[in-house]
């Protein structure tokens, strides 16, 4: 009776030591893999951080530390590029002027440390579109250093390099330059005389 007692003994012993084992095990394997998640979520965030910061830099006029309008001007800028690309491969590369009104800016080489840039403006024909043109750009303190345009079927495409000032300038005169123009183009649409509408808007 007391060897069938000490071989059982035994054998508890010996499934106690294993399941200590087990348990041994498993936690081992739950602390690799929670040290794993850890790295991994890490990278993730460093990666992530990173990229803000690449986005912080094309936006230097946002509060740094404001990630929610980093991202959604990031956004909105996508879109506005991802509009003018189309409306460029829309004007093709015949210097022709579109059936669609149109107005587009973009940035050029700085020249003398100022900031430069070209507009593209498709619009119906008038006698008064050069002045009013030339009305916006000084509205906003820019001047033309250099103007291409042509006049097809009563429509005018009109490509101008505007100098707007020094090129640490923020993003507010290239706004007001695209806004000015626009109320040119949308001048002949509305109808209204070109004296009238621009009085009102640019005063």
């Amino acid at each position: 009776m007391s060897s069938l007692q000490g071989c059982n003994g035994f054998l508890q012993l010996v499934d106690h030591q294993k399941n200590e084992k087990s348990n041994t095990t498993k936690k081992s394997k739950s602390k690799e893999a929670a040290v794993t998640h850890a790295v991994a979520e890490r990278k993730r965030r460093e990666r992530v951080n990173s990229h803000l910061h690449t986005l912080k830099k094309l936006f230097p006029y946002l509060p740094k530390k404001d990630k929610p309008r980093v991202l959604t001007e990031a956004v909105t800028q996508l879109k506005e590029l991802r509009k003018n690309v189309a409306q460029q491969l829309e004007l093709s590369s015949l210097f022709i002027p579109s059936e669609n009104d149109v107005v587009i800016i973009n940035y050029c080489d700085n020249i003398n440390e100022e900031r430069t840039v070209k507009a593209t403006i498709c619009c119906e024909d008038r006698p008064s579109l050069n002045r009013d043109l030339s009305s916006a750009i000084r509205s906003v303190q820019g001047r033309v250093i250099k103007a291409e345009m042509a006049t097809v079927g009563g429509r005018t495409k009109a490509e101008l390099v505007v100098v707007l000032g020094k090129a640490n300038g923020g993003e507010k005169d290239v706004g007001q330059l695209k806004r000015a123009l626009k109320a040119v183009v949308e001048n002949r649409a509305l109808g209204f005389g070109s004296n009238m509408v621009l009085g009102r808007r640019f005063g």
